[in-house]
């Protein structure tokens, strides 16, 4: 009776060892965009290049939105005023695997105005990177010089 009792204690000891579950750790130190370096910047450049590293043959997936609207005259977006989640609309939706060495890189043309750029690893445990461009059109940015005048000239300090 007891070597029973002990048998069938070994076997369910046994069977809660090979039962454990085990969860595969990801290292995120194996995932990154290299560039662009600032998740939110201006340009007036069109193009960009979007780079970075990833495990090889690791497929990315590139999601670039743009505003619904751009040309409203009562929504002036910028990097201070962001529109809504609601405005964004997908404009691009690009994969792109990684190389034997491990990097991978996309070029893309974005819109004028506030693009919202993210690029998901598709790895459980990486978190998605997005990247807020404005493309402005230095055309329309007009400065303003202040030319001197003699009115506006500082009188001298001494006497």
């Amino acid at each position: 009776m007891i070597k029973r009792f002990i048998a069938c204690f070994l076997v369910v000891i046994s069977l809660i060892s090979f039962g454990t579950i085990s969860y595969a750790n990801v290292d995120t130190s194996k995932y990154a965009v290299l560039n662009p370096e600032k998740t939110m910047y201006s340009t007036q450049d069109k193009v960009i290049l979007i780079n970075g590293k990833a495990p090889s043959g690791t497929e990315i997936n590139l999601d670039v939105y743009g505003t619904r609207d751009i040309n409203r005259s009562k929504d002036t977006f910028n990097l201070d005023n962001l529109p809504s989640v609601d405005d964004y609309v997908l404009k691009i939706n690009e994969k792109v695997t990684s190389g034997n060495m491990g990097l991978f890189s996309k070029q893309l043309d974005l819109n004028n105005g506030i693009n919202k750029i993210i690029i998901d690893f598709g790895v459980e445990g990486v978190e998605p990177v997005e990247i807020i461009v404005y493309v402005f059109n230095r055309d329309r940015v007009r400065l303003r010089v202040i030319e001197p005048r003699v009115g506006n000239m500082p009188k001298p300090l001494l006497k």
